[in-house]
């Protein structure tokens, strides 16, 4: 639960409201990103979740739900208010991700890398997930700036 509520929590408290459609869009294109991603992994038994929130819900609503999108938002606030490199430190925080927290997630059991799925596998779909919102929260606020004028 803590993992669905508290990253939440954290970016009510944190989001730069000045910007608060191109933040929330990001986090927004991370989430489904990684939930689409997580329910295939799922599906073909990669990377199996033993613990669910609510059993009515979709498989990948464990960390893929908030604290991913939640993390890599506050990345992505933090980088462009501050002019830091973005894919930089996304590869930072993919690393502490996959190779962090995945690893917990495995050693408390509350998942399973099957088929030859592993922490780098995690980590390299981590930096893709975060590019690819990054690449089309540039492209969405462009073409915003386009038609604005």
């Amino acid at each position: 639960m803590a993992l669905m509520v508290l990253p939440l929590v954290i970016v009510y408290l944190s989001v730069d409201r000045t910007r608060i459609f191109e933040n929330f869009f990001f986090g927004y294109t991370v989430h489904i990103l990684w939930t689409y991603a997580d329910s295939f992994l799922e599906r073909y038994s990669y990377f199996v979740h033993t613990h669910f929130l609510f059993p009515m819900f979709p498989y990948a609503l464990n960390m893929t739900a908030s604290a991913l999108p939640v993390g890599f938002l506050l990345i992505y606030q933090y980088c462009t208010n501050h002019k830091k490199s973005f894919l930089l430190y996304t590869i930072l925080a993919s690393a502490v991700f996959a190779f962090g927290f995945a690893t917990l997630e495995e050693r408390v059991g509350m998942v399973h890398f099957k088929k030859g799925m592993n922490q780098f596998y995690i980590f390299l779909i981590d930096i893709s997930i975060a590019y690819a919102a990054y690449f089309l929260t540039m492209f969405v606020k462009r073409m915003s700036e386009n038609i604005k004028g």
